[in-house]
Formats: C-alpha cells, structure tokens, sequence
C-alpha cells in the first residue's frame, strides 16, 4: 500500500500551500485547491493541467516550476502547509526563520516555542500556530484505497498510443515510479485484477510475447461496416472531389461537402488515424511513398489525406527526425535521389550548396585553395558515380564560399570549414565587447593576439579569419572593416592618424610608428608607407623625420576652466574630449595634447589621460584595487583594458588580492585581518601542487583524489581555492566555461592538448559520450558536444560521427570496422 505521508503529497489538495516556500501566492493556491487540483496532477500533466495551461499558461507554468523544487521529504517537513488551515504567512515565515519544523509542532511547548523564538508576548501567536496545526493535522487525513492503483494504471493505459504494449512487469515500474515506493511492494494481483476487468470490457487485448495494448478501431474494421453516407468517404478517399461527387449525385458541392464534414466529425477513434496524425500532418507524404515505408494498405493513406491536413514538411529534409531503421532509409534515398550529409540531415543533390559544404566538412577542416578543393571533390564525385553536373570547375566553388555560413576564408584566398552557427552566442556577444573600443584604426592581429585563449575556444586560427568572421558575421554600430585584416571604430585612417599627429606632437616619426603599433597593432612598415606615399596629405605634418603640428592658443580663462572640471586622476581621450567639448569650442584641438595637458599636470599615455602623480596606468590602477579591504570588477570600460587586467594579473599573482567570487576580490591586507597569512595561501598551494601526480588536474579533480588542506576549514567558496592554485609559479591554467585546468608540464597548452592527453590514456576506441560524462565525473569540466567533437578533430585522433566513438587515428578506425569491432 502506498504510505500516508507520500499518499497525501500526491493527491491531497492542501499539499498544494507548501508551495508558499517558492513565491506561488495564496491567491493562487486558493484557486487551486478550489478546483481541486493536486500535486500529482502537475506531476503528471494531467488533463485538468492541459485545461488551466490554455486559459492561465503564467500560472501553470509558475506552479509547475515551484513544484519541481518540492521533494516528498521538504513536503513532509514543510510548515508553509499550515497555510492551508489560514495560518499567515508572517507566521510561517516565523517558524521558517527559526529552524521549527512541522513535526516538531506536535509535541512543542510554549516554553519551547519561547525560547526558539527569544522574543516576549508570543503567546497569542504560539496559540494561533498550534491551532492551525492541528486543524492541519485533520485536513491531512484520508483513506488509502485501491482506487489509488486503478486511478494510476487506468491513466497509464488511457495514455498509451496504438500499437503500444505493455507488460505487467511495465506496469509494476510504472506503478513504482508513479507512487514513488520500491517495486517489490507493489501489490501485483491488483494489478492483475484490474488487467482482467479491462480485457472483459474489450478495453485491452493480450498478446503473447508481446503484452497488453488498449483496442482502438482500425480504418479496416471501419470500412468492413456499413454507415450513412459511406459510398461518400470512399470515394473522396478514390481522390473524387466534392463537384465530381455531387455532380453525379444530382447534389451541389456544398451538400457534399456538408455531409462529408458531418461524417468525419463523427468517425469513432481509428487506430491508424492516431497511430499516423502527427507523422502525416507534419511532413508532405505522397501515397506510394507513405505506403511502402509503412506497409499499409492503400485506403490508409487515403482516409488519412481526407480526415487530416497533410503536412508541408519535406520527408527529404526530415528524414532524421523519423524513427525508420537503414533499410527504410535507403529506401527512401533511393525514391528522392538524396544523400545523408555529415551532419546526418538527407539533402538532396540538386543543392549545391549543401553539397558543397559537405564536401568541405570531409575534406576542408584545414585550409585549401580552388584548385585543391576542387582536385579532391571532383575525385569524390567520380569515385561514387555522382550526376556529372555536380563536377567543380575553376569558378563554381567560389560563388558558393560567399553564400555559405559554413565556411570562412583564410590567407591569399584560401578557405575552410567554419560552421559559425554552431559558435557559441556568449562568444559572439564577447566578441562584440572587444571592439568596445576608442575612435581609432585597428589591426585585427592585436585583437587576435590579445586575446589567445578565446581564439582557442573559437577555432580562429589568425588575424585574417577573425576579420571575416567579424566582416561577414558580426554587425557593430560605428564599425567598419577595411583593407584585411584592419578595422575603423568610429572614424576613418585619415582622420584618426591626423587626430594622433595633434595628440602627440611633437614627436619623431620612429617613435610615432612604435606608439601606433603598441597602441593599435598597426604594422609599422606599411604605414611608414602611406606616411611618405606622394599623393597624401600627410606631408605637410612631416618634418625631418619629425611630426609637427601648430596647436591653436588656449588662454588663461580655459585653462583654469579645465582644470576645474578635472575631477578624476584618470580619463580616457574620449572621456576627457566629451567633458572639455560641453564647456569650450574646438576642446580636442586645443587639449588633447602633451603640451596643453602638462600645464594642468596630466600627460598622455596611450589611450589614456592620467594624472602625473602616477608614473604609470598600471600604477594607477594598482593603488585602485588595494585602496579598499574588497575590490569589485565592474567591467567598465576602463577595467577592460590590458593595463588594468595586467594589474590585477599582477596583484593576484603575488597574493595580494584574492578572487573570492565572479569580480570580488579581497585584498591581502583583509584576509589577514581574518587571521589567513600570505605564508599559508603559499603552503595551501604547494600543498595542492604537489598532491595531484598527473599532468593536469582541476581544483574539482584534487578533491575527488581526496586533497584536503587547513585552509579549506575557513569555508570560502570554490574559486577562492581554485584561484589560489591558480598563482603557483610552475603551473599554467586553462579557463574554461564553469573551472579551471592546470598543468603541470611548464608551458602554456590549449584544450587541445588536454584532451590528447586525456584520450591517449585509453588505448581502445572511446565513446564519445563516455569521454563527456568523464570529463564532467572526473574534472568537473561540462564541455558542449560539438565543441568537444570539433576540439577533438583537430587532433591527431579520429571521431567517427556514426559509430559516436574516438579512435587512436584513421587506422585504427578503418582496423575496427573491418575487423568487426565495436
């Protein structure tokens, strides 16, 4: 029998109030219980619940949400029931906040209560709980019956779909699972019981071997019976239109088609009409095609055409998504002229363009030219006896590189695989915020370069691909890509090498050109170039290998006036010309200078505007971090700049700030003020260093070794642990989405390599979902799938989509297959 406690979880309405504890109102609630709803019927999604989620989708959708957080041990616990015997929720909130749960009500004491509370003239309120507990008590008691198996397998079978059986084993674990309660107290002559009174009605059928299935007509039987208007329906099924049928009837149209509807509105349940609805309303079948795949008679096809609209989607394109075995597949290939491509879709092969990116999946991983493509598809075309029109000539190939999301170009007009819409948003989206970026002219190296491990993530192999990733993929107001592989942000080469010459005059050419390279990645040979090119209006600013400019004269008047709108020690340019700009007319010409900035004690230092009490960017935002007990990363615009990440680098390298939690960080001068040393987050390290003997480890993978320490007695979260580690000189890490991976080996390593390392451990194929699960049970690193089969593809190992499995390389993936391994 199933025990009290889980029997009134399940159906008694007034569980419902403990969803109180998750925000769902009592307004809410009291609509519920109302209409007697149960926990078991949002468990379920029962009919009642398809009911409310039509008329109150939020509602539903809330509860199913709060209850999916309730467990039988919470419910049986939880005192936010008592709001079901009007207790208020301040009460409750009461008992919440001081640990009290429902059970110790029963035997709870004022004096108890007192005390727990630790607050006088409680009495009333004692009172109020205790009297909603026990009229709670009376609401929480019910019989058990059997009618609690039949409700259960009666539901089961309602829901089964034609042709499906069941065992009584199947409904045993149904039952199990259904009443949570282990399947050995299952009452099994109940439920042999209720099979016999459902196969006297006729509402189930037993066949051996196979089990129990619930009897529904089928279009055969139907047919075999005569009913009004019947010569109608047949013949509509025949393909006859409603003219042709009225005409012959001496009816109108409209007659027929009045008849015809009253008719299929009143066909009984067809177990071939339920069997097949959702797979012929969904894709576009054609008689012939239907029959053959699923060896129906004819006058299946043909009723369902007529009771049912046919589906627009194409069996070609979805051929995937239905469940046929090989050989219904090849069949189907065979009647549409398909293939399957690599991504197991069927494409047909008058698409060109997924054919091409086909090809390029299986022979363009790594950068080929035209020609080189072009040699091996026409070889692959040949080889499989393909239709000569598929044959590339020198042209073809290239119209379809600019149509295609799957493919990116590289150097001199190269190209390869790059499916970008399996890029990750977040990526895209980070992206986006490194080109957050002052005016200026940009070379894409410097993005590139900056910015390895992302690169590493991405799959971007130079500067020159991630310009066309960006050129072609990534819109971004104010940005324009130019001439491969540079950018323009909010301004053009002309005016922005012009705006410089004025920011840093007077300057030597030599020193201008190392400025523009360290600051914007502009190489320094080509715009040494465009400086002395003939026809250009950057001559008159030259002058014996020097850069000068007249400044505009500022007076006295705005001097001062600047000054006092200097509030900040630092100001990016842009910054700064926006807070002169309100105030003076032609601001940027007259300040945005070395010459102008040092009379009110600032100079410029790249990008920025610092005040010269700092010798440095760094140092300025070095005392920032540690000017207070905790440091907070905004992210602003100043704190994504590499002078700031190379302090805080810096800082956390030698200890003395500390990642505590997502852009928290705690200075070493509080965490020794909570008693921790700088000398013991060094021995915690080494401590940790020393402990894992593999190459790489995560802080997750120690702890499953079973690495404990005395620092971990202080109770910080994860990352502060994992960052400490992270600072040990002869580690080099690995950031990933939810950890970090170390290594031990000296030398900076890519994701790549770890999974080498990982794989080769194992020297028989590995299951790629085996190797996943691995990596989540072992590391605790969750890698997306097709970021874990692109990483591996572009190691020396092999993945093999149909058999889901990594091999040593190709040989030993062509050594299983015909050996016959699996």
């Amino acid at each position: 029998m199933l025990p009290q406690s889980k029997f009134h979880y399940l159906f008694n309405p007034y569980t419902l109030y403990c969803l109180l504890e998750f925000n769902v109102s009592k307004k809410m609630i009291d609509q519920l219980v109302e209409y007697d709803f149960v926990v078991n019927d949002f468990l379920t999604e029962s009919n009642k619940v398809s009911q409310l989620q039509t008329s109150k989708k939020a509602m539903t959708g809330k509860v199913m949400n709060a209850i999916a957080l309730l467990s039988i041990e919470a419910y049986e616990q939880s005192v936010y029931k008592l709001g079901a015997a009007g207790l208020s929720l301040s009460n409750i909130r009461l008992l919440v906040d001081h640990d009290i749960t429902y059970h110790q009500l029963d035997s709870m004491t004022y004096d108890v209560f007192f005390e727990r509370i630790g607050r006088k003239n409680k009495k009333v309120i004692f009172e109020r709980i205790i009297e909603a507990f026990r009229s709670c008590e009376e609401l929480f008691q019910a019989d058990i019956t059997a009618k609690t198996y039949h409700f259960y397998l009666h539901q089961y079978c309602e829901q089964l779909p034609p042709r499906h059986y069941v065992t009584k084993d199947t409904l045993s674990k149904e039952l199990s699972v259904q009443l949570n309660i282990p399947e050995t107290k299952i009452d099994v002559e109940s439920i042999e019981l209720f099979l016999h009174k459902k196969m006297m009605e006729n509402y189930l059928t037993f066949t051996s071997d196979l089990g129990f299935k619930r009897n529904v007509k089928t279009i055969k039987q139907l047919l075999a019976d005569d009913f009004k208007d019947k010569e109608i329906l047949i013949r509509r099924m025949k393909g006859e239109s409603l003219q042709q049928i009225g005409d012959s009837l001496n009816l109108s149209r409209e007659r027929i088609r009045q008849r015809e509807a009253k008719l299929l509105s009143k066909l009984p349940e067809l177990e071939e009409l339920t069997f097949y609805k959702d797979v012929f309303e969904v894709y576009d079948w054609d008689e012939e095609l239907f029959s053959a795949v699923y060896g129906e008679i004819p006058e299946v096809y043909q009723l369902l055409n007529v009771k049912l609209d046919r589906g627009e989607r194409s069996v070609l394109d979805s051929l995937d998504e239905l469940s046929l075995t090989a050989k219904l597949q090849e069949l189907v290939l065979a009647h549409l002229n398909c293939y399957i491509n690599y991504e197991k879709k069927v494409v047909p092969y008058n698409n060109k363009l997924a054919f091409f990116e086909h090809l390029m999946f299986h022979f363009g991983q790594k950068t080929v030219s035209n020609e080189e493509f072009n040699e091996v598809a026409n070889e692959y075309i040949t080889e499989h006896r393909l239709d000569p029109s598929l044959y590339y000539t020198e042209r073809s190939a290239m119209g379809l590189i600019d149509r295609s999301r799957k493919i990116i170009r590289t150097k001199s007009n190269s190209f390869r695989f790059y499916d970008v819409d399996k890029v990750d948003p977040e990526m895209m989206n980070h992206l986006k915020e490194l080109l957050d970026l002052d005016p200026g002219v940009y070379h894409m190296a410097k993005i590139f370069n900056e910015n390895e491990a992302l690169m590493v993530e991405l799959n971007i192999d130079s500067g020159h691909e991630l310009h066309n990733l960006y050129k072609r993929y990534i819109e971004i107001d104010g940005v324009t890509f130019t001439k491969m592989p540079e950018f323009c942000v909010q301004t053009s080469k002309k005016e922005f090498l012009k705006s410089l010459f004025y920011e840093l005059a007077p300057i030597s050419i030599e020193d201008f050109l190392d400025y523009v390279e360290n600051n914007y990645g502009l190489r320094q040979d080509s715009l040494h170039s465009l400086l002395y090119s003939n026809d250009n209006d950057y001559l008159p600013y030259l002058h014996n290998h020097f850069i000068k400019v007249s400044y505009e004269e500022v007076s006295e008047a705005e001097y001062s006036l600047v000054e006092s709108l200097l509030k900040n020690d630092l100001y990016t340019v842009q910054e700064l010309i926006k807070l002169g700009s309100e105030h003076i007319l032609d601001f940027k010409e007259k300040f945005v200078n070395n010459q102008a900035l040092m009379k009110l004690n600032y100079s410029l230092k790249g990008m920025f505007v610092l005040n010269r009490k700092y010798s440095s960017i760094d140092q300025y935002f070095t005392r920032l971090i540690l000017k207070n007990d905790m440091f907070r990363n905004t992210r602003s615009h100043h704190f994504k700049t590499n002078h700031f990440l190379s302090a805080l680098y810096d800082l956390e390298k030698k200890l003395e700030v500390v990642k505590v939690a997502p852009d928290m960080y705690l200075t070493s001068r509080k965490i020794e003020g909570a008693g921790i040393t700088k000398d013991e987050l060094v021995v915690y390290r080494e401590a940790a260093y020393h402990y894992s003997e593999a190459p790489f480890f995560t802080y997750y993978s120690l702890k499953q070794e079973g690495f404990e320490q005395e620092l971990e007695d202080y109770g910080f979260d994860e990352v502060f642990y994992e960052r400490i580690i992270w600072t040990h000189p002869k580690l080099r890490a690995l950031n990933t989405k939810n950890c970090t991976i170390f290594s031990k080996t000296g030398k900076e390593f890519t994701l790549k390599e770890f999974l080498e390392w990982l794989v080769s451990k194992d020297s028989e194929p590995l299951d790629l979902d085996v190797l996943k699960t691995r990596l989540k049970r072992e590391f605790g690193i969750d890698l997306n799938k097709d970021k874990l089969i692109r990483t591996i593809q572009n190691t020396a190992f092999y993945y093999s989509r149909e058999m889901n499995k990594v091999y040593q390389d190709k040989e030993r993936f062509y050594e299983t297959i015909y050996s016959g391994e699996r």
